[in-house]
């Protein structure tokens, strides 16, 4: 039935009450039929154009902070519906980074990992991805860095290569011993050389990234909010001034650093919502971004902040 009222309506051109009449529906059905048959992917729209819903905001964005671009989407009230604004947004900007042959590493996000069912994309990329961030060993319920390269990699039909370590190690001595594998050496190697770096900013509360969310013990996040971290990117967190701080926890995490992240030439961060305001200011104080992928609240919110 889904098929049957979606090619009425975009096919021929029905009118929810034409196809009623003509299904023995009532309006109200062939109302809700065609919402699932966007929701289930029986429909999907394609926008063929480029102009931005916020592009005051977004050039605010990049004038006030240096920014090479910036792209708003909506802000949602629902978790769901505001990290597929955020993906669908993240996958134009990544779409517009992207060149043939580059790599991109993929940072521990739920954000970045909502960008791939939003990628829409012609010809193959031919782009490599890999985690910039290990992985976190034993949680089911959310996103792997490898997982979300390899989402990536298969909506940019290009390819990936996994980094098989934990993103937190059991201690700084376990970290170096893993940072030592071979494999492990060779993922890194390839992030520490990506041409575009993506990655969700995460904040120091609970609720406000994954490495917060069952990860970090409290003590060391009592210990980084202590020495003045305000959130944090890859395997480091940095201050208000977005200045990296040193605590036990950047001994035991495995991945690219802020400086390894500065090396790269394009930086794109996702993050919204208020919890990630004051990561993203600090963020964007270190200079630790290129491009900006965000909800319009906290655009607002970041464009109103005081200055430094």
């Amino acid at each position: 039935m889904l098929g049957r009222v979606a090619r009425l309506h975009y096919q021929h051109g029905f009118t929810h009450q034409q196809i009623a009449d003509t299904l023995g529906l009532s309006r109200v059905k062939v109302t809700r039929l065609l919402a699932a048959a966007r929701r289930t992917g029986i429909v999907e729209i394609r926008i063929h154009s480029d102009e931005s819903i916020f592009t005051e905001l977004e050039l605010a964005l990049v004038e006030r902070f240096g920014l090479t671009q910036a792209w708003v989407a909506p802000s949602f009230e629902d978790r769901d519906r505001h990290l597929a604004a955020i993906g669908t947004a993240g996958a134009l900007a990544l779409r517009a980074a992207l060149h043939p042959g580059m790599t991109v590493a993929v940072g521990l996000s739920e954000t970045v990992a909502a960008l791939a069912p939003h990628v829409v994309v012609d010809e193959p990329s031919g782009a490599l991805f890999v985690p910039a961030t290990g992985s976190r060993l034993g949680a089911a319920d959310c996103a792997h860095p490898h997982e979300v390269a390899q989402a990536l990699a298969h909506a940019f039909r290009g390819q990936s290569r996994h980094l098989p370590a934990p993103v937190l190690a059991s201690s700084p001595e376990a970290a170096r011993l893993l940072g030592r594998e071979p494999d492990v050496q060779a993922a890194l190697m390839l992030a520490r050389r990506a041409d575009v770096t993506i990655f969700g900013v995460g904040g120091t509360s609970p609720g406000a990234g994954m490495l917060m969310d069952g990860v970090v013990q409290p003590d060391l996040v009592h210990e980084l909010i202590s020495a003045g971290a305000v959130g944090g990117i890859s395997a480091g967190f940095y201050d208000a001034a977005g200045t990296p701080v040193d605590t036990s926890l950047a001994h035991r995490l495995i991945g690219l650093s802020l400086t390894e992240i500065l090396a790269a030439p394009v930086r794109i961060a996702l993050a919204g919502g208020p919890g990630k305001h004051a990561a993203l200011l600090g963020a964007l104080a270190g200079g630790y971004l290129t491009v900006l992928v965000t909800d319009e609240r906290t655009a607002r919110a970041l464009c109103n902040a005081p200055s430094p």
